[in-house]
């Protein structure tokens, strides 16, 4: 009986150190991602000659980039929209604005969205963007533009209401879509 006891003591015990080391590693996670995910050095938004919302151009980043044209930060949009679902050119009022382009790069990837950006760019004279996107996603934004665009872009986050599943979503998907983004080549826009 003695034994089973102290069996029983052994279990308890590294199950408690489990679950400690389990607690302390996403509290690490957590703290590492704060500065990546939920809060990125902000870029100073200057004068631009585009601004390029990148998908989904979901209500906050409509409104940002409508309040940046009209304060004439930029005269010409470019949206990154899906072909089936809410956020296609069809079905955003924004698509139908003077000097508002909605286009679906393919790949449909973020490294897609910035092949389409160098294309664009140089057949509009496109010196200088800004770059929409939500806050969790800036970090790799910054990282694909850095490796696969000439030009100049300065990323801007967008807040969008995200619950505790959703951050916990973000910092695995963005984390390995990181990972991804630095392991693998520019993406080049298919035309087919």
């Amino acid at each position: 009986m003695a034994w089973t006891a102290a069996l029983t003591r052994r279990r308890v015990r590294a199950l408690s150190w489990t679950l400690a080391g389990a607690f302390t590693a996403t509290v690490a996670l957590a703290v590492l991602g704060y500065p990546l995910y939920v809060a990125p050095p902000v870029d100073e938004v200057t004068d631009a000659d585009l601004i390029y919302v990148i998908g989904p151009p979901k209500p906050e980043r409509i409104a940002v980039e409508r309040a940046l044209r009209e304060g004439g930060v930029a005269d010409l949009s470019l949206y990154s929209v899906g072909l089936l679902g809410i956020y296609t050119a069809d079905t955003l009022e924004v698509c139908d604005e003077p000097d508002v382009f909605c286009v679906h790069p393919r790949p449909f990837t973020t490294k897609g969205e910035i092949a389409y950006l160098e294309g664009f760019a140089e057949d509009h004279d496109v010196e200088r963007t800004i770059v929409l996107t939500f806050t969790p996603h800036v970090l790799r934004t910054r990282y694909i533009l850095d490796k696969c665009y000439d030009g100049d872009a300065t990323v801007m986050a967008v807040e969008q209401e995200l619950n505790l599943g959703d951050w916990i979503y973000q910092y695995a998907y963005q984390s390995t879509a990181l990972v991804k983004a630095w392991a693998t080549p520019c993406a080049e826009l298919r035309t087919d």
